[in-house]
């Protein structure tokens, strides 16, 4: 079977090498062949031999196919076992991360501050979680901060606070910025600015790079648009 050969070198990669990087690769090819089981049967394996990436793969595996719980279980399990290493930052943004995305759970924050100069997700979490319960200032600083330091994740969310202020020049700047560093989504919001400042055709064109890079909204929009109102 074309799956099987497909998968034969990351299996005997594995049989020939039991360690961290050939068990890892083996889980995200058995992955994308929707084999989820045997990919998690792998990273049991892997992290039992002492490999943290292990853990990683296996709780992003249980995410992925619904099992938040076990996900976060996991993440904080590795936490824990890295005890004082640095690396421990990563599982500890991530758990923040789900706590806060999946479950609203306030009790989040210490998780998402720790965490969030490894994950990137968290500091925009951090953000939000700070300004739903009452403190803007921080929660926009905190985005501030990711912006100046790169964080992607940070980018969207601050131009998104600049438009609803009005001061649509750094808005149209960052979603500019997001989007050239790969946030395909920026894209939408950049459209949406265009349209409320007058310029169709461009943002016209904004909706179909957001349309391209996977955005369902701008992917609605473009389904129901007449094509004769393009132009």
């Amino acid at each position: 079977m074309a799956e099987e050969s497909e998968l034969q070198p990351f299996r005997e990669a594995w049989d020939a090498v039991r360690d961290g990087e050939t068990g890892t690769r083996y889980a995200e090819a058995l992955r994308t062949a929707g084999r989820i089981d045997d990919a998690v049967a792998v990273c049991r394996e892997v992290a039992e031999l002492g490999y943290f990436s292990g853990w990683y793969e296996w709780a992003w595996l249980e995410h992925d196919r619904g099992d938040v719980t076990r996900a976060i279980e996991l993440m904080e399990e590795v936490a824990a076992l890295l005890e004082d290493d640095p690396d421990r930052l990563y599982p500890i943004g991530v758990a923040g991360h789900w706590r806060w995305d999946h479950r609203n759970e306030v009790t989040a924050e210490p998780l998402l501050r720790a965490g969030m100069e490894a994950y990137p997700d968290a500091r925009a979490d951090l953000a939000q979680l700070l300004m739903s319960t009452g403190r803007r200032d921080e929660g926009v600083q905190t985005l501030a901060d990711g912006v100046r330091d790169g964080h992607v994740e940070c980018m969207l969310p601050l131009a998104n606070i600049f438009s609803e202020q009005g001061d649509e020049d750094s808005a149209e700047a960052l979603y500019r910025r997001a989007y050239e560093l790969g946030d395909a989504y920026s894209a939408w919001n950049l459209a949406v600015l265009m349209w409320e400042t007058g310029r169709g055709p461009e943002a016209q064109e904004w909706v179909w790079k957001a349309a391209q890079g996977g955005d369902e909204l701008a992917i609605s929009y473009l389904a129901d648009v007449d094509p004769s109102d393009v132009g």
